[in-house]
């Protein structure tokens, strides 16, 4: 298993108009149909996404919601493990914000839920083909191993969070 220690969070690419309006949020019952819009959208890269599934991940607290302009724009729906793992089982944005920070937003959020509960690792699986890859290794994601899936090659990424902030030494 690789690990790697997240490197600190860099100022985000997003472009001023979405900046000022994205917010990151705990999903509730009432995002249930946007996120299932969403998911479906993307049924390549996420498989199918059960809706009790994600009536469950919500009402465990365990999806953060991307929103801008009040419109749900992205989501990561993910799991804290009994152990100090946290398993991440969906992420998606919509296209028209992909490539200015949307995703990045979502996963720093989660880092801080996932050091919040007492977790120090990230763990997800993602289908070998998608270019996705290259988002994972930016966000100091490492490759622990790969898996035959249902229908395709998966890559297994790990990521191991530092219990607290580094203090800087001047």
């Amino acid at each position: 298993m690789v690990a790697a220690v997240l490197p600190r969070p860099r100022r985000s690419t997003l472009t001023s108009g979405v900046t000022e309006k994205l917010v990151i949020r705990r999903a509730g019952l009432a995002d249930l149909d946007a996120i299932k819009s969403i998911a479906d959208a993307h049924r390549h890269e996420l498989g199918f996404v059960l809706r009790p599934a994600l009536v469950r991940s919500i009402a465990h607290e365990e999806v953060l919601a991307a929103e801008h302009s009040q419109e749900l724009i992205g989501f990561v729906e993910y799991h804290h493990r009994q152990d100090r793992q946290t398993t991440v089982y969906h992420i998606a944005v919509v296209p028209n914000y992909r490539q200015q920070g949307v995703g990045r937003a979502l996963i720093e959020n989660l880092y801080k839920e996932v050091l919040a509960h007492g977790k120090q690792t990230v763990q997800l699986k993602c289908p070998a083909d998608l270019p996705a890859q290259g988002f994972y290794a930016r966000l100091g994601f490492r490759i622990s191993g790969k898996e035959t899936g249902k229908s395709r090659p998966l890559v297994v990424w790990i990521l191991q969070l530092p219990l607290s902030e580094p203090e800087c030494v001047v």
